[in-house]
């Protein structure tokens, strides 16, 4: 293994591999003209994708794993695609899927954090540990554009991380380059600072692609208890005008997203009719509660985290679903990965890091955290993401020998 760091492999046309890869570029390409000319043609494809999807879910009585919009989605793809030449060879380089501690290929989806600080301190979050809810200075607006610059491979980013993001001066910004460089982009928020400086109508007019709202109490008790230094009603009031404002859209943007504990177990279904009356059309439940890499936090949130939903719980869900018109799904995220026969390795080792607000390269979003892992400055991603260190990373999931930072991940 070279321990300079390997670049990126260059593709023409006469490379031979697992697939032609010259006609795999032809034939996408061919797509997305064919699309970005047809819209009416993918989003009647894409129509058909989701009630094939509501089939499944009911035929099956089990919730399904949370969806954007994929009509949206793949137009931002497709346009970059046929704007950016290299976007387009590298996502085609990215399908093939192969696991290996050297990467043929650039990242094509990104977590990128813009700020790693947050006005809430929420119990089963480390940042309610950091002093004054803060770990490091805020990326700013030209590094973010310097990053976005020199890895023009994105496809998409999560412009998020541990933190608000709109305690960042410069977020809309940020979130109006991704999109002038036709990158699909989605964040979180706790709708606390929704009503300042019309931020619930910025985010909108954006163009971004989703936002996840945070909700983990469906009464100001509990919610209050959950996210401590929050104010129910004022988040309640931020997330209804929000809602208001988006549903005079073409498309929904917003996603209320709720992290399912033993605090909260207990209100499974209010929240549905919570997420109706500040007008929600989509409701996430996360039954995960991360440890960030730390085993501090996985004896702390141990004593938080549920045993999953039962068969009763997802068909009710699925009813509620039914009758309050409003798309209900479940994320699961600890214990997914194995060690077996099927080699069902963690994919966001080998394809999607995590940069922080002080320009640090981590493996992903679920350790968000440069001091537990990272690979060096984010200035020369490209070196660093075939570095013989980030090499070896991968390298101990291919042996089997996984990380104590992503063991809870793993079942």
């Amino acid at each position: 293994m070279n321990k300079e760091g390997s670049t990126l492999r260059e593709y023409n046309d006469n490379d031979k591999g697992l697939f032609d890869f010259s006609n795999k570029v032809h034939e996408l390409k061919n797509e997305a003209e064919y699309f970005v000319n047809n819209p009416k043609e993918l989003r009647g494809q894409c129509n058909n994708e989701i009630i094939k999807d509501k089939e499944k879910v009911y035929k099956n009585r089990r919730l399904d794993v949370p969806k954007v919009d994929s009509y949206a989605q793949k137009m931002v793809y497709y346009k970059g695609f046929l704007k950016y030449k290299d976007r387009l060879k590298n996502y085609v380089k990215s399908t093939e899927p192969t696991f290996s501690s050297s990467r043929p290929y650039m990242p094509t989806i990104m977590d990128i954090e813009p700020n790693s600080r947050c006005n809430f301190r929420c119990k089963m979050c480390h940042v309610s540990l950091w002093e004054k809810g803060k770990r490091a200075e805020d990326m700013s607006y030209e590094q973010l554009i310097d990053f976005i610059d020199k890895n023009n491979y994105l496809t998409e980013v999560k412009l998020h991380g541990m933190g608000e993001p709109f305690l960042h001066r410069s977020y809309i910004d940020m979130i109006q380059h991704l999109d002038k460089r036709l990158i699909w982009s989605r964040t979180t928020t706790n709708g606390s600072l929704l009503h300042k400086k019309d931020n619930f109508i910025k985010l909108i007019d954006s163009n971004i692609g989703e936002v996840q709202c945070s909700v983990d109490g469906a009464t100001k008790e509990v919610f209050e208890s959950i996210r401590v230094k929050s104010k129910f009603e004022k988040v309640f009031d931020n997330l209804k005008l929000l809602n208001e404002y988006d549903n005079t859209k073409d498309r929904t943007h917003t996603r209320m997203w709720v992290v399912l504990q033993q605090e909260n177990i207990h209100q499974l279904y209010d929240f549905v009719y919570l997420a109706k009356e500040m007008g929600f059309k989509r409701l996430s439940f996360n039954s995960t509660l991360n440890d960030w890499g730390r085993d501090e936090w996985d004896v702390r949130n141990s004593k938080k985290r549920i045993n999953g939903l039962s068969e009763e719980d997802h068909d009710k869900l699925i009813i509620l679903s039914q009758e309050l018109d409003i798309d209900i799904t479940l994320w699961e995220q600890t214990g997914s990965y194995g060690t077996d026969k099927n080699n069902n390795l963690c994919p966001w080792v080998f394809s999607r890091p995590y940069i922080t607000s002080d320009y640090k390269i981590v493996p992903c979003s679920m350790i968000a955290d440069p001091r537990v892992i990272n690979f060096g400055d984010a200035d020369d991603f490209q070196k660093a993401w075939n570095s013989f260190e980030y090499q070896e990373f991968r390298k101990s999931h291919l042996d089997k020998n996984i990380p104590n930072c992503c063991k809870n991940c793993y079942s």
